[in-house]
């Protein structure tokens, strides 16, 4: 008798759009080398992203943050995208769909 195995496999993708981010390479004391960090200014990293999350991964030093003598804030992109892959990202609400303003998009 022979045994007939099905695999299957689930491949998932996650995009995150930052609007109004800036970003710029710089040193990331965490990481101890040069990335790609996004500076923060007035509305930080947008309404989509819950401030409490944001908070968690800060305090359990996931999420690096530094502020340069005499420069804005600023978030390393790397460590961003470690803890959106991570467990907790999965609690993220669903992103609103954005309709389009009249002529935009063409």
């Amino acid at each position: 008798m022979v045994a007939k195995t099905t695999r299957i496999t689930i491949e998932t993708e996650s995009l995150l759009v930052v609007r109004r981010g800036k970003t710029i390479v710089a040193w990331c004391p965490v990481c101890c080398a040069d990335v790609e960090a996004m500076t923060l200014a007035g509305d930080g990293l947008g309404e989509d992203l819950p401030s409490a999350l944001l908070r968690e991964w800060l305090a359990t030093g996931k999420l690096h943050f530094w502020s340069p003598e005499g420069g804005p804030a600023q978030i390393c992109l790397t460590s961003l995208l470690h803890c959106f892959e991570s467990e907790d990202a999965r609690r993220l609400p669903t992103p609103k769909p954005r309709v389009p303003k009249t002529g935009e998009g063409k």
